[in-house]
C-alpha cells in the first residue's frame, strides 16, 4: 500500500502524541493524594501512629499518603482543622468539633483517673471535698474540662484545693501531704498514665486506690461529648489496681476530617482517600499496634444507624456501610482508567487506520476497473484468439481477489460487488471464446499463411 512519506509523518508524530499524553495522564492519575494531618507534637503517641500509617500505606502502595503537621496539642489541631490548613486533624471531642468536619476513626477514650493513697480510704470523686487535689494537666484541654466536671459533681475547684501539678513532682507531693489524691485524663494504656498512678502509692509500696466517677444525668444533659466508661479490672497490672470494674467518665480522641471539598472529581478523590485511611487504620490497626501498642484501641465511629452523637465522614460511611473487599471493589477505579485508556487508544487506532486507507490506493476499486477493463475489450473484440489472453488476466484477479477477501475477512455485502464484476467479465469472456470468426478476418489470416517468406521471395526472384 503506498502512503505518502508527509502522511506516515504526521500519523507518526500524533501516536507520539498520544503516547507521551497517555503517559503523563497515567502518572498523574496514578500519584499517591497526600493529606496533611495534624497530630500534636512530633513526640507525641498520635504522630508515632500517623508516621507508622503513612509507612504501611507506601508499603502497600495505596493511593494516599499522610504528610505529618507537628502542632503544640489536639486544641492547635482543632483549630488547624477548622481553618482547613489541614486535611485531617487529631482532635478530642470535648472541644468543639468543627461544623465543617466529620470523624474517620475512634482513636480511643480517655477516661478520668482518679486516685488516692489507700490510707485515706476514699471510694469516689465526690468524697473529696475538702481534700488537696493534684491535676495533671496534659493538654489545654484538661483543665477546662475537669473544672466542669467537677461542677456538674456539684464541687467547685475552692472545695478540693486544685492544684496543677507535674508528673515528675508527684512522689514528693504526695509523701510530704501536700495533695491528697489526684487526676488524670487519659487510658490505662498510656505509659505516661501508669507512673502517674503508680506514683500516688505511699511510702509503703501500698497500692492506690481508684476513685470511682459517678455519670449521672446531669453529665448526659450538659454535654454531648462525655460518656460512661469504666476502669477495667486489673487495667494497672503491675498494681493489680483495681479489683473490679470501676465508673468514670470518658471523651474520645477521634481523628477527624474536612466534609467538604472543591469540584466533583476533587469530592470524590478526596472522600476515596479517606476510605482507604479508614480501611487501613481499622483493617490493619494489629500491624500498627507493634510500633504502637494504642494502636490496639483504635474502632469505628458510631454509625448514623445508631444514632451517632457526632456526623460521620462520607468516606468513612462509605466504608462502613460497604465491607465488601472483592477484587472488583479494590480495583474499581484502575478498572475505569483501563477503559478509558483502552477506548481512547481504540479510537485512535480506527482513525488511524482510517486515515492510512484514504492516503493509499482502494484495492478493490482496483480490481473493479480491471474487471471493468476486461468486460469491455471482451465485448469490442471480434477475435475469438483474443479470450485466451484476457481469460489469463481473468484468472490473476481471481487470486487477487481471494487473497483480499481472506485478508480482510469480507462480509457478503462488501465482496457482492466484486463478484458480480467478476461474473460480468467472465461471461464476456466466454461469449469472445464462444464467437465465431468473420470472413475479412478468416481471409486475412489464410493470405498471411500461403505468403512466402522474405526470404523465399528473394529466392523465387
Amino acid at each position: 500500500m503506498n502512503i505518502a512519506i508527509s502522511r506516515l509523518l504526521l500519523l507518526a508524530a500524533a501516536t507520539l502524541a498520544l503516547i507521551t499524553a497517555t503517559s503523563v495522564a497515567y502518572l498523574a492519575w496514578s500519584r499517591p493524594l497526600h493529606l496533611r494531618v495534624a497530630a500534636g507534637p512530633k513526640d507525641g503517641i498520635d504522630a508515632k501512629l500517623l508516621i507508622a500509617l503513612n509507612r504501611l500505606l507506601e508499603i502497600n502502595r495505596a493511593g494516599v499518603r499522610v504528610d505529618l503537621v507537628a502542632t503544640a496539642d489536639v486544641h492547635a489541631n482543632n483549630q488547624l482543622l477548622e481553618k482547613r490548613e489541614v486535611d485531617l486533624a487529631v482532635i478530642r471531642l470535648d472541644d468543639p468539633l468543627p461544623t465543617s468536619a466529620g470523624l474517620v476513626v475512634l482513636l480511643r477514650t480517655n477516661v478520668v483517673i482518679a486516685v488516692a493513697p489507700a490510707r485515706h480510704k476514699l471510694e469516689s470523686l465526690s468524697d473529696v471535698k475538702g481534700k488537696r487535689l493534684g491535676l495533671v494537666s496534659r493538654t489545654p484541654l484538661d483543665e477546662p474540662s475537669f473544672v466542669r466536671l467537677l461542677d456538674m459533681l456539684g464541687l467547685t475547684p475552692a472545695d478540693v484545693h486544685l492544684t496543677i501539678v507535674k508528673p515528675e513532682d508527684i512522689a514528693g507531693l504526695i509523701a510530704s501531704g501536700r495533695i491528697d489524691c489526684l487526676a488524670v485524663i487519659g487510658v490505662p494504656a498510656d505509659p505516661v498514665v501508669r507512673a502517674v498512678v503508680a506514683a500516688a502509692g505511699d511510702r509503703k509500696k501500698n497500692p492506690p486506690t481508684i476513685l470511682s466517677i459517678e455519670f449521672g444525668e446531669s453529665l448526659k444533659q450538659n454535654t454531648a461529648a462525655a460518656s460512661s466508661e469504666a476502669i477495667e479490672k486489673f487495667a494497672f497490672p503491675r498494681l493489680s489496681i483495681p479489683d473490679e470494674d470501676v465508673d468514670t467518665v470518658g471523651v474520645p480522641t477521634v481523628l477527624a476530617a474536612n466534609r467538604a471539598s472543591t469540584g466533583p472529581l476533587r469530592v470524590r478523590l478526596y472522600n476515596n482517600a479517606i476510605t482507604e485511611v479508614t480501611r487501613s487504620l481499622l483493617e490493619r490497626r494489629s500491624e500498627l499496634a507493634r510500633e504502637v501498642p494504642l494502636a490496639n484501641l483504635i474502632a469505628p465511629p458510631e454509625s448514623e444507624k445508631e444514632d451517632a452523637r457526632f456526623p460521620i465522614h462520607p468516606g468513612t460511611a462509605a466504608y462502613l456501610e460497604d465491607t465488601d473487599t472483592s477484587w472488583s471493589t479494590l480495583f474499581s477505579d484502575q478498572i475505569w482508567n483501563v477503559v478509558l485508556v483502552g477506548g481512547v487508544a481504540s479510537s485512535v487506532l480506527a482513525a488511524a487506520s482510517s486515515y492510512l486507507k484514504k492516503g493509499g490506493p482502494d484495492r478493490i476499486s482496483e480490481i473493479l476497473g480491471s474487471l471493468k477493463s476486461i468486460t469491455e475489450r471482451a465485448g469490442a473484440s471480434t477475435d475469438p484468439a483474443d479470450a485466451l489472453g484476457l481469460s489469463k488476466e481473468l484468472g490473476v484477479l481471481t487470486i487477487d481477489m481471494a487473497t483480499l477477501g481472506y485478508q480482510r475477512r469480507c462480509s457478503y455485502e462488501e465482496f457482492a460487488p466484486l463478484q458480480l464484476a467478476y461474473e460480468s467479465a467472465r461471461d464476456a469472456v466466454a461469449m469472445l471464446h464462444a464467437r465465431p470468426a468473420t470472413a475479412a478476418h478468416t481471409n486475412a489470416t489464410t493470405e498471411a499463411a500461403e505468403r512466402p517468406a522474405p526470404l523465399e521471395r528473394e529466392r523465387t526472384s
